[in-house]
């Protein structure tokens, strides 16, 4: 009885066993074959580690290729305290090899547990990196850092970028050409063991490919000479802003390009976020009598007058409103040179009464006003130049003087090159070439000629007035003894959105050429709202031109050499052979050309049939006999005048000037007398109702 006991509990011990067996192989094979991926999938991931291959940034540099902006490999040193068998050589190899506190290292690693990290990026040698991995308890990982040599200067323009996860935040340059530095990162896994601290190494899945290093057009020296200068001038005037723009007039090249608010340090704190943002590109305001310059060239293009051509800078009253001179000045009769000079907002609006809307219009767009650059920086600016058929009764004389537009400084500066180059439109470039990992060119960037838009004679004519400006009128600040620069102001009064113009806001500017003679530099230099008698742009902007130019002299090549240089001005009496350049203003092509060979001249620019409408030297300048003469040559036109046409103003014109004007305009007149024009019917700015002008002249013009 007692065996079957014994017997019967192996049975069921047996049967136990084999049910467990059967179940362990139902087990196995469970996970063998039905589980294989998911269970391999786990124990990998135990073993095996996947993890980005950081691609290595690419670096900025300016023109010189000096370095703007690097990528650099830091290191990150830390303490996993279980390893730590031996706390002092943990502390003395630190203390050794970095040069470190040991006191306060064995402070640390005494309080905490865990893993400690002791920096959070330090610069390693290969030695240092051997010496520390030689420590089982020393970890080491690595950092990409940013770094910018320059410090503050450029930053608006260069930007900033961090990285930090999945995400990367930057600005300017930085984030405009992200697609090019950033590269693309790689994949790896590491393998690890169950020892901690070591593992077995790890294997390639996907090389990284590494960002390319792009050169800018930008010159570092100019770009701190700006800052430098434009910080002390909105000290010493008070103002609430300004820029400074420097461009190559013969390629659209940025050189530089200061704007406030300006940074001082990039690793302090920054509260205004302005400082990022680059106000020559971004912001836009009403230019104001510089603008000027480019209704002047309208206005000579269309040949809707001629420098000779005079109106009464006095008479502020245009019917429905007024137009008055800068302190009211009350000029009295001027031609366009003096004009230009004083700055007469009186003469430029009356003097496109002579233009057709659309045409002057056409040539405003010609000039790149209105529409935004290509130039690769973020948030650019478009500007304000409305469409003719938006224009109220006022708009044409007020867009002459620089109203009711709005620009940006890079608009404005690349017009301007345009009348230094000889009539050439670029587009701005701040991108130079782009090179791989190894230092070849990978992509050029030429500059890029969008148009012409005037011709060279009618560009050196802007030039001669913009000279003038200098030695006679409103710039008479810049007017340096060893250089020829031209340039014109601009004071503009502010508009507060919903509000109008604002008393006592206004934006001083200044746009100058150096050297004149052979231009070299466009620079415009902007402040915004200074403080009392500065609001005059002769009074701020123009001394913080004339600053920026002297410091490029001293401390750069830009102007080395420069034609013009002198130690003084000399009146130096014409040579005995030298010719007198004769008037050859209101006459044909052929006739011009004429006068001139036989007063032992040559005429240039001649090359349609037309009127003369400006020449340079102006008549009466002592030239080299052989000298060329620069003509302005206005095709002739024969448009029958319609009622919509305004009837242009005659006063102060000779019988020769009121002939040419009307033969220009295709007006029809009936003069009387002989002698300067007196009176007109109709007046100037009334229709013409399709009648020819009535004009009386006396011998003597009062």
């Amino acid at each position: 009885m007692r065996g079957r006991r014994v017997s019967g509990r192996f049975a069921v011990l047996r049967a136990a066993v084999v049910l467990a067996a059967l179940a362990l192989v139902v087990r196995v094979v469970q996970i063998q074959v039905f589980m294989h991926d998911e269970c391999k999938a786990k124990a990998d991931g135990l073993w095996w580690q996947e993890t980005a291959l950081p691609a290595v940034r690419g670096d900025l540099y300016d023109r010189h290729g000096r370095p703007l902006a690097l990528s650099v490999s830091t290191w990150r040193v830390g303490v996993a305290t279980s390893l730590m068998d031996d706390r002092e050589k943990v502390v003395s190899t630190l203390a050794e090899v970095l040069d470190w506190d040991a006191v306060d290292l064995r402070r640390r690693l005494t309080r905490a547990g865990g893993h400690v990290v002791l920096n959070k990026s330090v610069v390693l040698s290969r030695d240092q990196k051997a010496n520390l991995r030689r420590v089982r308890a020393v970890t080491l990982d690595t950092v990409r850092a940013r770094v910018y040599p320059a410090g503050g200067v450029g930053a608006a323009t260069i930007g900033f970028c961090r990285e930090g996860g999945d995400t990367t935040v930057a600005t300017g340059m930085e984030h405009s050409l992200r697609h090019v530095l950033a590269g693309r990162p790689g994949r790896c896994q590491s393998v690890t063991t169950a020892v901690p601290g070591r593992d077995l190494g790890r294997l390639v899945l996907e090389e990284a490919v590494h960002g390319h290093d792009v050169r800018l057009t930008m010159d570092i020296e100019l770009q701190a000479i700006s800052e430098e200068r434009l910080a002390a001038a909105i000290a010493a005037t008070g103002s609430r802003g300004g820029s400074v723009l420097i461009l190559d007039p013969h390629t659209g090249d940025v050189l530089a390009a200061a704007s406030a608010p300006l940074m001082g340090d990039r690793q302090a704190r920054q509260t205004d976020e302005a400082v990022w943002q680059n106000s020559n590109f971004t912001k836009q305001f009403e230019p104001g009598s510089v603008f000027k310059i480019f209704t002047v060239a309208s206005l000579l293009r269309r040949a809707a007058i001629d420098t000779s051509s005079i109106f009464d800078c006095s008479d502020s009253d245009f019917g429905s409103f007024r137009i008055r001179n800068d302190d009211d000045h009350k000029y009295g009769d001027l031609a366009l040179m003096p004009a230009f000079s004083k700055s007469s907002n009186i003469y430029f609006a009356r003097a496109v009464a002579n233009l057709d809307p659309s045409e002057m219009h056409r040539d405003f767009l010609d000039f790149g006003f209105g529409q935004a650059t290509a130039m690769p920086y973020p948030g650019q600016a478009a500007g304000i130049l409305r469409s003719p058929e938006e224009w109220s009764v006022r708009s044409q004389p007020t867009l002459a003087i620089g109203q009711e537009l709005a620009v940006t400084p890079l608009q404005l500066g690349l017009a301007v090159c345009a009348v230094a180059n000889g009539g050439a439109l670029y587009a701005p470039r701040l991108v130079s070439t782009i090179r791989d990992a190894d230092g070849r060119v990978t992509e050029r960037f030429p500059p890029v000629l969008l148009r012409r838009v005037i011709s060279a004679p009618l560009a050196a004519v802007l030039r001669e007035a913009m000279g003038r400006a200098v030695r006679e009128g409103t710039g008479k600040g810049t007017n340096l003894d060893w250089i020829s620069i031209g340039g014109k102001t601009g004071t503009a009064q502010k508009q507060r959105e919903g509000r109008g113009y604002t008393a006592g806001a206004y934006i001083a500017s200044f746009a100058g050429i150096v050297p004149l003679d052979e231009p070299r530099l466009v620079i415009l230099t902007t402040l915004d709202e200074p403080r009392g008698y500065h609001y005059y742009a002769a009074e701020s902007a123009v001394p913080l031109f004339r600053a920026v130019v002297e410091d490029i002299r001293f401390t750069t090549d830009w102007l080395t050499g420069a034609p013009g240089a002198r130690t003084a001005q000399l009146e130096m009496a014409a040579a005995p052979d030298d010719a007198v350049v004769p008037d050859v203003l209101h006459l044909s092509a052929a006739c011009a050309v004429q006068r001139l060979a036989a007063a032992g001249l040559v005429g240039a620019g001649a090359g349609r049939d037309g009127v003369v409408v400006a020449q340079t030297p102006a008549a009466g300048a002592s030239c080299p006999a052989g000298h060329q003469v620069q003509l302005v040559v206005a095709g002739r036109r024969n448009p029958q005048a319609t009622s919509r046409q305004l009837c242009p103003d005659f006063a102060g014109l000779s019988n020769r000037q009121a002939q040419g004007l009307a033969a220009r305009l295709g007006i029809d007149v009936a003069i009387r007398g002989a002698g300067y024009a007196v009176a007109q019917d109709p007046a100037p700015g009334r229709p013409l109702q399709g009648h020819p002008v009535r004009l009386r002249m006396e011998g003597t013009w009062h």
